[in-house]
Order: structure tokens, then sequence, then C-alpha cells
């Protein structure tokens, strides 16, 4: 009871942390199996010393259940990090004075370690199957051969250690699949309040509290980044002589082609209608001119696929300003005004707050 208790505290503790630093410092994402590995070998440190007696001088607990779940959640990397953890603590901790229930408990370690990796790997796989494969042959098969040498009746100890490796790999595999489930519910919901659901990007709601963190961050380190505000020109003659599902279909277009155009570190959302802009981190006023040209480039030169077949062909007019050449709050007025001046004087172009 307390190793299962121990383990629904610790994985949903683990599962939590990981859920907190992807959200806040998605940057240290990398970190997770290094987290992971060493919060899952804790585990199993804490589920060896609250470990039961056995008859034969043998030590009941479901230490190896750590290992299992830190490839199921994190990777082999993970799970190597808990096994060393884990194989320091058995000498450190336990008796090592019974050698064939030290060998065992070696072996069900490393065992655990390979199947899982080679069945598992952080790709969060709900088959039951597999889970019974690595649980069974991991817990069980390495402390037959012990039991079966030992002197007495091996049958109550036997299945005693069979019941309680079996209850605990069926609870810890129904916890691991919820917790997993649930943070795919979480994604997908967070994903449907902050994203254009026919672009794609992100909505107006969404871009406001990055451009708020993107303020906080170049405030902080002192990097500068760009703001492009983008419009399509004409698009009222789109949807009046194709129809509207052309119009969205040239919006979706124009969400793919965004999402193409930026790096990882940017971003870009759709402001409303068929006005766009774009965050281009740590980037300069004269980087923010030659990117602005790019985009207006490639907008002009991509063929737009409607519903019925036919090809189409667009441009679009380009306000860019920049920080901290602009306070926060001038830089979305500023380029808002460029993006005027850029319609104003024949559209198809680039214009830059204060040029």
């Amino acid at each position: 009871m307390n190793n299962l208790t121990l383990m629904t505290t610790f994985l949903f503790l683990c599962n939590l942390l990981l859920n907190k630093i992807q959200e806040s410092f998605p940057r240290y994402s990398r970190t997770f199996p290094y987290i992971t590995g060493v919060l899952l070998g804790l585990l199993g440190l804490g589920l060896m010393i609250f470990n039961v007696n056995a008859p034969g001088g043998f030590h009941l607990d479901l230490r190896v259940l750590a290992i299992i779940s830190a490839v199921y959640m994190s990777g082999r990397l993970a799970g190597a990090i808990s096994l060393i953890i884990l194989l320091i603590g058995r000498f450190v901790l336990l008796d090592i004075s019974n050698t064939a229930g030290l060998y065992a408990g070696i072996a069900m370690l490393i065992l655990a370690f390979v199947l899982s990796g080679a069945l598992f790997d952080g790709k969060h796989n709900h088959s039951w199957k597999r889970w019974a494969i690595v649980v069974g042959s991991s817990m069980i098969l390495p402390g037959l051969p012990v039991y079966m040498t030992y002197d007495g009746n091996i049958m109550l100890p036997f299945l005693l250690v069979m019941f309680v490796y079996t209850l605990g790999g069926l609870f810890t595999y129904l916890l691991l699949t919820y917790l997993s489930r649930s943070n795919r519910s979480i994604y997908l919901l967070k994903e449907s309040a902050s994203r254009d659901y026919l672009t794609g990007l992100h909505n107006p709601r969404a871009f406001e509290a990055i451009f708020e963190q993107k303020v906080l961050h170049a405030t902080r380190t002192g990097e500068p980044f760009a703001l492009l505000m983008l419009d399509i020109d004409h698009f009222k003659s789109v949807n009046d002589t194709y129809g509207h599902s052309a119009g969205d279909a040239v919006l979706a277009g124009m969400g793919e082609l965004l999402h193409h155009f930026v790096r990882s570190s940017d971003d870009c959302a759709r402001k409303g209608g068929e006005e766009f802009v774009v965050l281009l981190h740590c980037c300069s006023y004269n980087q923010a001119r030659q990117a602005g040209e790019r985009l207006r480039q490639q907008i002009e030169q991509h063929v737009f696929l409607l519903p019925d077949g036919q090809q189409l062909r667009i441009t679009a007019s380009i306000g860019v300003s920049v920080f901290p050449d602009r306070s926060a709050e001038e830089l979305l007025d500023e380029a808002d005004q460029a993006l005027y001046r850029a319609k104003h004087e024949g559209r198809n172009r680039v214009c830059a707050a204060g040029i």
C-alpha cells in the first residue's frame, strides 16, 4: 500500500512539474529526460525504503516500475538515469548479504530498462500487451529461479510476489495512461482556445499574451524584435468575385504560408479579417525590412488553390516596426500606420514606421 501511494504521488507531481516547465519555459524541454530520470530514480529509492520483507529474506517492492515509467514518459535517457540511481541505491540502502536476492534485483532493474526501452521509448504507447510483457518479464521472471531454489514452501511467497507485481504494474499502467490522455486533452483544449479555426495561427487573444511576453523578454535581455503587420490587397473583391468559400481558402493558404515562413522562435497570428501579424524574434530594423520584402515576394509568387480548382494570385501590403526603436505602446500603432501608408502608396509594398 505504501508503494502504491508513493507511486501515485510521485507520478502526479512529476507530470505536473514537466507540464509547468513546458508551459512556462518551453526552451528547457530538452531537460525533460534528465528531470524525469532523477525524479523517477528518487521514486525508486523511496519504493526500496518502504519495501516489504518477504519469506526467505527477500525485499518486495515496486522499484522496477520507476524505470519503466521513466522510459514510458521521457525515453531511454530518463530510464538510464533512473537505472543508475537505483543500482547505486540497491547497494547502499539494502542488505547485500543475500546474494541470490541481490542478483535477482539487479537483473530485474536491467531487464526492465532494456525491455521498456525497446517497447516504449517515450512514445506513450498505450498497448496493455506491451506493458504486460515488460512487467511480467522484468519483475516476475528474474525472481522465479530464486524462489524455485528457496528452501521451503515456495508457493506462498511466489504467489505473493505475483500478486503484488501484477497489481502494481496494472495500477501504474492505468495511471500513466490516464495522465497521458489528460495531458493530450488539455493540450487540445489550449490549442483550440488560442488558435484561429481557419488559418491555424494564433488568434487575437493569444497574440496579446505572446506580445506582452515578447516585450518583457526584450526589455530584460535588450534583444530587439520586429512586428510585421500584413493585409491582403483587394480581399473584398476575392469574396465578391469567387465567393466566401474562396476567400476562406485564401485565408487558410495565407496561414499555411506564414507558418512555413517564420522560424520556430517567431510567432504569427490572424489579427482579424484579412489582416495578419508576425513577431520576428531578435530582429533588427534592417533585418525586419528585408524579412518583410521576402514575405511580400513569397505572397506575390504563391499560387492559391480555390475550392473549385481555380488558381489565384494575390498581393499583400506590409507595415514594419521594431522594438526598442519604438516603445511597446507605439509598436502596434506605428506598424498599423506603416501598413496604411503602404496601401495608400499603391499596395503590394513594404513600409516601415518612421520612414
